[in-house]
């Protein structure tokens, strides 16, 4: 594409890439002992993040459209390349699962598990009539974040890095990294996991040429943390929520 990186690019990539990962480094600093979210307030919590991610992608695909460019260079486009990227995805999942597995196989793995919920993210969904709308919220980061993280950040750094020996590398590492670091208020071992999935994330989108696939991956990676949440937080108090007797876990 001619012209890019322009002024509004490098004004965009200042905001997500310094501005967002500094608010959340920020609020790493910060937690939630003793505090406990009603299902209003999280449901809450939940449009509101909808409507800000919206915002985030909007800000991009304005930026992208005023300048003419076309969608399928933001990877709003098929995959091509399926042998090339499908191997990416298989590891990807691998590594979900067996991180899931060795995380919760155990009683005190559950236990420190439960508790980092209730200290850094009490705002996860423990019941299932929540679930409407944390799903909404669980679609909107699949889609938004990575129109933003994979799509923008990283076709702006392929271009900003253009004739560097590591070019592709670096393309992906840096979105990564700031993708990680928004998600600093989950903990330094929570943005280490994410840091990993989403360098997965940035190769299968490189090799696709197409957002598809990673906004699939990121939905199910949430809904399916939500849902790990509900199960787990419910057992570990003890608690058996009205109609959950025909439970689908």
């Amino acid at each position: 594409m001619d012209k890019f990186p322009n002024w509004a690019d490098h004004i965009v990539a200042f905001v997500f890439c310094i501005a967002v990962p500094w608010y959340a480094a920020r609020q790493r600093l910060r937690s939630f002992p003793n505090i406990a979210f009603s299902s209003d307030q999280k449901k809450s919590i939940y449009i509101s993040g909808s409507f800000s991610l919206f915002v985030m992608a909007a800000v991009v695909m304005t930026v992208w459209l005023i300048f003419k460019r076309p969608i399928a260079e933001l990877g709003l486009t098929q995959p091509i390349n399926t042998r090339s990227w499908l191997w990416i995805t298989v590891i990807f999942v691998i590594i979900y699962v067996v991180d899931a597995v060795i995380t919760l196989s155990t009683k005190k793995g559950v236990d420190i598990t439960v508790d980092n919920w209730k200290k850094r993210t009490p705002f996860l969904p423990t019941k299932k009539h929540e679930l409407p709308e944390y799903l909404l919220l669980c679609f909107s980061a699949g889609v938004f974040e990575e129109i933003v993280y994979r799509g923008y950040l990283v076709t702006y750094s392929w271009y900003l890095f253009d004739g560097l020996d590591n070019q592709r590398i670096l393309s992906i590492l840096l979105p990564a990294f700031v993708f990680s670091v928004a998600h600093f208020y989950q903990g330094t071992k929570a943005v280490f996991k994410i840091f990993i999935l989403a360098i997965l994330f940035g190769y299968i989108f490189i090799y696709s040429g197409s957002l598809l696939i990673v906004m699939i991956l990121h939905f199910l990676v949430d809904a399916i943390g939500g849902l790990l949440t509900i199960k787990y937080m419910n057992e570990h108090e003890g608690v058996q929520q009205p109609g959950d007797e025909n439970n689908f876990y």
